[in-house]
């Protein structure tokens, strides 16, 4: 992926994304199985994805609906709204200064 873009995913057709960018806006639609995002400093907006992996730094990650979520990069913001089943998703966060919360 490109540095600097702004672009839309259509998880429908593509289920599975793999973010390696840096400083890019990204738009998902649909419902994903699996986001990685290994780049840094990019803004995302998910619609709904089962799992979504962050290794890379400095992201912000805007997401309705979520099953789990791995964190070992540093200092990433991610506002989920609502877990896939139980009362919410599943969270793994070993990375540091990393913010994970359930927006409203």
């Amino acid at each position: 992926m490109e540095n600097h873009t702004t672009a839309s995913h259509d998880c429908s057709k593509t289920p599975e994304a793999m973010i390696t960018g840096n400083e890019n806006t990204i738009t998902f639609t649909g419902a994903c199985t699996n986001i990685a995002v290994m780049g840094n400093q990019n803004k995302l907006i998910v619609a709904s994805t089962a799992k979504l992996s962050v290794t890379g730094n400095e992201n912000t990650i805007d997401v309705d609906a979520i099953g789990s979520l791995g964190a070992t990069g540093n200092k990433n913001t991610v506002s989920w709204k609502k877990p896939l089943s139980g009362d919410k998703p599943g969270v793994r966060n070993t990375g540091k200064d990393n913010k994970i919360t359930r927006s409203k």
